[in-house]
């Protein structure tokens, strides 16, 4: 087609064929385009939702001025079956996800089955300003049959550098929720930025309570430091591979140690993910992570608790994205 790009979208292949062409058009028609992960990711949720819901159809790109329109369409299941149409309620994880990535989305019902989605995203015109920026964010849900979260996410900027924890207090409900709440207002009231200072407060906040495990990190632009004590997972992802964090076994408040600082050289991009034992680790292993770089940091770890949290347990993410391709 004039101007566009149109893919047709019939089988599981077809996905594949979808990234390879886009990643070709905006090489050709947006050179200027720090965000191609997020057009890939909303282009490959719409082609998903018309092998689910629509039996097969087709997407199109077009870029008008700074605009970049994705629209797909799909015939309908029940059309092609030659059955009563009945449009489905709700949008479905794929729109849901697009619609939270671009400016405008329109979803149009066809007469007699089918449907149209036009998601339109704005163009930068230019690349953001290098530096050092850090977007972080969190989601946290308490054990389902209790109101209390004994998990704690936090984050503050300190002296230049960018604090990061996570904690999980010892077993669940409101005396769980408690000490987090005391855990919190230390946080809040904190001006200290170094790691073992903060580790040895934290400890004495904690005593003759239950305890937790904790995560501690600072992040500058050269200098990723971290105490990690207890069931705290964490991961480091960076061109293509995935690290696991170190840790040491204990409870802070219960437990008498002399932390491990870890230290790591910031990687140019990067995206860290630190999570209690109220997530499952399998999502780390299985997942295609180029959605951890196009969504928000907010929204990919609301996405992870939804699909990956523990019903019997307090549950929370945090997510720390740095780099060229903010």
């Amino acid at each position: 087609m004039s101007g566009g790009l149109k893919v047709d979208i019939e089988m599981e292949a077809d996905l594949f064929i979808l990234e390879h062409k886009i990643n070709k058009y905006l090489q050709k028609s947006c050179s200027v385009m720090p965000s191609a992960p997020l057009v890939a990711l909303v282009a490959r949720e719409l082609a998903t939702n018309i092998l689910k819901y629509g039996g097969k159809g087709f997407v199109i790109l077009k870029r008008e001025g700074d605009k970049l329109t994705i629209s797909a369409e799909d015939e309908g299941i029940a059309n092609r079956r030659g059955t009563i149409y009945k449009p489905k309620r709700g949008l479905g994880i794929g729109l849901d996800v697009t619609r939270k990535n671009c400016e405008k989305l329109d979803i149009e019902h066809k007469t007699g089955g089918g449907m149209v989605v036009k998601a339109v995203l704005s163009l930068p015109q230019h690349r953001k300003e290098e530096g050092f920026v850090l977007q972080v964010g969190a989601a946290s849900k308490p054990h389902y049959l209790e109101e209390d979260s004994g998990d704690i996410t936090f984050y503050k900027e300190i002296g230049g550098k960018h604090f990061l924890f996570v904690a999980d207090v010892l077993g669940h409900g409101k005396r769980a929720g408690a000490v987090a709440k005391e855990i919190e207002l230390y946080l809040k009231n904190l001006d200290e930025i170094h790691i073992e200072k903060i580790y040895a407060g934290l400890e004495k906040t904690l005593q003759d309570t239950r305890g937790c495990a904790a995560f501690l990190a600072t992040v500058s632009q050269r200098v990723f430091e971290y105490v990690n004590v207890g069931n705290i997972k964490g991961w480091l992802i960076h061109s293509g591979y995935v690290r696991k964090l170190n840790g040491v076994n204990g409870v802070v408040g219960r437990t008498s140690l002399e932390p491990n600082l870890f230290k790591e050289i910031v990687p140019t991009d990067f995206v860290l993910i630190v999570c209690t034992d109220g997530i499952k680790k399998r999502f780390i292993q299985s997942t295609d992570m180029k959605w951890l770089k196009a969504m928000g940091t907010k929204e990919a770890a609301e996405k992870i608790l939804q699909e990956f949290s523990i019903k019997e347990d307090d549950a929370s993410i945090l997510i720390a994205r740095g780099g060229k391709w903010l």
